[in-house]
Parts: C-alpha cells; structure tokens; sequence
C-alpha cells in the first residue's frame, strides 16, 4: 500500500471512507524523523523509519531509500514527479537500505525543488521556481520501498533550508538574522488518567474495557526570553549564549518567520501541532486529532478501547508539526 508521510498542507481536504487509519495488521512505515529535521543542501542528514506490522515495532527490516530528483512537471497530478514511484529510474539517488540511514541531502535540492531558477532540461526552456507551502518551507522528495511489491511505496518530504522567494534584499537579510530552523516535537509524557506511564512498562486493560490517554509534548515560548534554556527566533548566540549554546529551536508549537509573498512582508506564524494514532488492535475514538496554532495547549486527548479478547497489543503516537517533522512514542497493552 502506498503511503504519503510530511504531505498534510497538500492533503486537507479527505473524503471520509470506511478505513480504520489508526489500525495496523501488516507491514507499514508509520512515520519517518530527521536529523536535523530542516535540513541544508550538501550537509548529513540522518533519517529513521517507525516500521511496524501486527506483531508490534520491527527492529529490521528491507527499506530502500531514495532521495528523487526528478521535478514534477505543472500538468502532471500527483504529489511527485512519476520517476519517483518508480525503484530504478535515473533520477534515483539511493541512500542504502535498513530501518536508518544517513546521507548528505542533494546540492541542487533548492534549484529543483526550492525558489532558485532551475537548470533547463534538454532544449527546453528553464522552468519557474517552485512555491513555497504555506508555513514559507521548500522540501526535497525521498522514497522507500518496504518490499518487492512496486505498492509498498512511502513518500516523504524532507524540509531543506532555501532562500526567500520575491523577497528584497533587505528582507532575506532580516530572514537570515531572525530565522531558526524547524526543531521537530518532542514528545514528554504518555499520561493515564492524569498519571505519566513509564516509558517501556506494559499497561494493564479489561477486556473491552477503555483506556483514556493525554499526549503531551514541549511547551514552546511565543516570544523570545533570554535565559529560558531555548535558542529559539530572533535570538542568537551573540545576543543570549546561555540558550544557544546548544539545540536550536524548541520540540513543540514553534513560532517561526515566513514571507508572505501576497503583503511581500515578513511574518510571524505558529506551527499547529497534529497527532496520529496507531494500534494493532481495539479501537479508538479519533484516529487524528491536535492542536491548531491558535490554541495553546500542548497535548492531545484520546481513548482507546480494547477488544473482548485477552491479548497484547501495541499502540504507537506519532506527532508532527505543520513544517514536516515527526516524534514518536510506543505503549504497549496487556488485555487481560
């Protein structure tokens, strides 16, 4: 089965079907996390798939990872460029196989996927840049195929650090001042009735019988506070060494500096924050749920319930925010 991971902005809009998302009964790449999450042309950076079947997290399995770079053509429908579904085209750049793997992302990632002109293909002519998404970012496109099936496909989209799109010089100046790179969220605790779960100790459940849970991940500040142990926008390590003499950013909601290409101004906005839930068995009451960036709050609410039969099941949650990046933590349940 095909999967598309870090497409939310382009996905808003789905029609409801009769598919359970949150339930795993075969082999599925669940989620993808980089590091860094925003990554620079030409520098390393290391990817890792939660990669899961009906028995639980598998510790190995034969992931075929590729970074494309194959523009998609402006009548051709679909997320990617064709030559990216596909295992051996020449626009595959192979990264190695297994459950992690780390690789220097494509020099020309922002000249085919950013707002650089593009090189002109043959005798045709220079295409236009690309667009940015919503929340200011450029991505570079990676595949992994989980199988020997051409269905076993996974599409994700690494965020990459590019340039300002219709911005002056003076704004893209002002841009590389304040703008910190997206951190991904941080998941804190797995909370029960109010109670943090210790993380790798099984939880007990009735048959049938509900289990509510609280996600919670970092809190993150809407304005800049020197000394607040986070390197977060507009400060730096010259202006505030204390919080940023180590990670950039904060694992939450981030506030973040985009152009806004209508009023060819700088902007600030605030990430929402979205959770996926996944289990091999019972059910629960939302398979998405999340915070948008006008509310606070830094958790998410769930109840699972457990099927009548006594057994072990595992849960999975996995938090992203709107720029493409993804944490995630295993419960496992014991229905007895």
């Amino acid at each position: 089965m095909r999967h598309l991971l870090a497409f939310a902005p382009l996905l808003a809009c789905v029609p409801e079907l009769d598919v359970d998302l949150s339930r795993v009964d075969a082999p599925r790449v669940l989620a993808v996390r980089a590091e860094p999450a925003e990554a620079v042309p030409g520098e390393p950076v290391a990817l890792t798939a939660l990669y899961v079947d009906g028995g639980g997290t598998l510790v190995d399995g034969p992931l075929e990872w590729a970074f494309c770079a194959a523009r998609r053509p402006l009548a051709e429908l679909g997320p990617v460029h064709r030559a990216c579904l596909e295992r051996d085209a020449a626009a595959i750049l192979s990264l190695g196989t297994g459950l992690s793997v780390t690789a220097p992302a494509p020099e020309d990632g922002c000249r085919l996927f950013g707002p650089e002109p593009p090189p002109a293909i043959g005798d045709q002519p220079a295409g236009r840049p690309v667009d940015p998404d919503i929340t200011g970012g450029y991505y570079q496109p990676l595949r992994i195929f989980a199988g020997d099936e051409d269905a076993d496909l996974t599409l994700y989209q690494l965020r990459i650090t590019c340039g300002l799109a219709g911005a002056n010089q003076e704004q893209s100046a002002e841009y590389r001042a304040r703008a910190r790179p997206n951190r991904a969220p941080a998941i804190v605790v797995v909370e029960r009735d109010g109670e943090a779960l210790p993380p790798g100790e099984a939880v007990h459940v009735a048959p049938g019988g509900e289990l509510p849970l609280k996600l919670v991940w970092e809190t993150c500040p809407e304005e800049p506070e020197c000394g607040d142990g986070l390197c977060t926008l507009d400060e730096a390590a010259d202006s505030c060494p204390g919080d940023c003499g180590g990670p950039i950013g904060c694992g939450g909601a981030e506030t973040y500096l985009r152009f806004d290409p209508s009023a060819l101004a700088l902007v600030t906005a605030r990430e929402a924050v979205r959770v996926a839930w996944f289990a091999t068995g019972g059910s629960f009451a939302a398979a998405r749920t999340g915070r948008s960036p006008a509310e606070r709050e830094a958790s998410s609410d769930n109840v699972w319930t457990a099927p009548d039969a006594p057994g072990e099941h595992t849960l999975w949650f996995v938090v992203r925010d709107d720029r493409g990046a993804a944490d995630w933590r295993e419960l496992t349940v014991r229905v007895e």
